[in-house]
């Protein structure tokens, strides 16, 4: 019963966790509706304090009453003993004399008039027979009128109810000068914004309860019904002036080694789902931009061929080619573009060698202008083309969320790889896309969650991978693994942490 417990109390700290994860990303994209929520609510608590405000005024005196004890008026002692025996009845009476009907009747005909201008209030201390009256009104001079008139009949009223009493002024009514409720624009504004501000967050918070993204591995196995080969932490660079060592690669020294670790993690995951002893061309998208799909397919492609493959790497996301940025690239070349256009002979003339590797790029400088989608069968007679030249063909594509090119891609590859951006797009968006890539008869290898914040990718990331060699060990794909250059351990550690990792995943899935 006590785990049980644990557990729910865990489960809680985690739905809290993931609700403020979910906020920001819905704070960055909304954040204009709280400050308009708050220019809007406060503008509309200006006009309202504006046009509703009544300047008041306020009169006041502060006194004693005396009660006569039994008409003995002469011996102060006995109205020393009999005010203190009174003074709790004092307090307690006197409010109320104040706003009784009897009152208000009598200063009525005093002041000569039907309806009294003004509100009447009084205060005691306690256990004393010591008061001040206040009376307030929109009118100063009514204000002044109607606490004279006050004093003046307030003993004809007591006598009825705690018999002769006398008034004592220890101040005298003085007529106001200024309104004790001032009105204050920027004040009254700034009460207005931050009610609006409050609004707005509230929403905000209803918005990131309702979203259901992918955060977690897990999320993609239980959510989405797919494999998560890894997960790709977070990664932010401080300002250069610079452009290239910003890049995004496994190749940039300053690029976290977590970040490398999980490109590693993926290619090794990635070559034990694979069939040996034939060309694999792998298409990766995802469901919206900005999720990481040109990062994954550029730093995937840079890693096969540091492991001594010939990869082959396709820029064929025409509309907004991405892939020469990506890596850093600012030589012109030809692409599908002018390829399919026959502004150039053979698919060898448009493809140009990364130095120092065994990859090649395909990939154009022109964005395509047509909206009409390059057909299917072309592209497939240019896959196989380039199936004799590599050992792996990776395809970056437009998002398949948004165009309906990578339909047309799809059925011209073997595999798709899906990149997921942590807290990105919502769960039945991605679901539609993996339905359409299943429709075109495309089989997801695997996803990526790609973007983690570091605390979440804190263990995901490096367990697979680290700790056992990455070059030496032979999947059977008919070329020669090269050394890393990091380094490994011995060939004993390696296969042992190899059997661990194999375990490992087979148990998450």
């Amino acid at each position: 019963m006590e785990e049980k417990k644990i557990d729910r109390r865990d489960e809680g700290a985690i739905d809290i966790s993931r609700l403020l994860q979910e906020f920001l990303p819905v704070l960055k994209k909304l954040f204009w509706i709280p400050l308009a929520l708050a220019a809007i609510v406060g503008a509309l608590w200006f006009a309202k304090g504006y046009f509703s405000y009544t300047p008041m005024y306020a009169c006041e005196v502060t006194f004693t009453i005396q009660v006569s004890a039994s008409g003995n008026t002469e011996q102060s002692s006995g109205y020393s003993y009999y005010n203190k025996a009174t003074a709790e009845q004092l307090g307690k009476t006197f409010p109320y004399l104040i706003q009784s009907d009897l009152m208000y009747s009598k200063l009525k005909k005093e002041l000569g008039v039907s309806v009294i201008n003004g509100s009447i209030t009084a205060e005691t201390m306690d256990n004393t027979n010591l008061f001040t009256m206040r009376v307030t009104s929109s009118s100063p001079r009514d204000a002044k009128a109607i606490l004279e008139a006050v004093i003046k009949v307030y003993p004809e009223v007591a006598d009825y109810v705690i018999g002769s009493t006398t008034m004592n002024l220890l101040t005298d009514p003085v007529e106001p000068t200024v309104p004790y409720n001032s009105f204050s624009p920027v004040k009254t504004f700034i009460k207005g914004a931050i009610v609006g501000l409050i609004i707005g967050f509230v929403f905000l918070m209803l918005c990131a309860a309702i979203r259901n993204t992918v955060r977690e591995p897990d999320d993609i196995r239980i959510k989405l019904n797919q494999t998560c080969l890894t997960t790709l932490p977070k990664v932010t660079f401080k300002k250069r002036k610079q452009h290239n060592v910003n890049t995004l690669s496994i190749l940039n020294k300053r690029v976290s080694g977590s970040f490398q670790e999980s490109i590693r993690s993926l290619r090794i995951k990635l070559l034990r789902r694979l069939e040996s002893g034939k060309c694999h061309a792998i298409l990766v998208t995802s469901t919206m931009p900005g999720e990481g799909k040109t990062t994954v397919s550029t730093n995937l492609a840079l890693a096969l061929s540091k492991n001594g493959a010939r990869v082959i790497l396709v820029d064929m996301d025409l509309r907004r080619p991405s892939v020469k940025k990506a890596l850093g690239i600012t030589t012109p070349s030809n692409g599908l573009v002018e390829l399919r256009e026959r502004k150039v002979k053979s698919v060898g003339e448009c493809l140009s060698e990364i130095e120092g590797s065994t990859l090649k790029l395909l990939a154009g400088d022109v964005p395509r202008k047509s909206t009409r989608p390059i057909s299917a069968r072309w592209l497939k007679s240019l896959i196989d083309t380039l199936r004799g030249q590599a050992d792996f063909i990776i395809v970056d594509t437009p998002p398949c969320g948004l165009l309906a090119d990578s339909a047309n891609i799809a059925s011209a590859v073997d595999s798709a790889l899906y990149v997921i951006g942590a807290g990105g797009v919502e769960i039945s968006q991605i679901l539609d896309s993996l339905q359409f890539l299943s429709e075109s008869g495309t089989s997801v290898i695997g996803c990526v969650l790609n973007g983690v914040e570091t605390h979440l990718s804190g263990g995901y990331g490096y367990g697979y991978g680290y700790g056992y060699g990455y070059g030496g060990y032979s999947y059977g794909y008919g070329y020669r693994h090269r050394e890393d250059s990091d380094g490994a351990a011995n060939a004993d550690e390696r296969e042992a942490a190899h059997d661990a990792d194999e375990a490992e995943s087979e148990a998450r899935e």
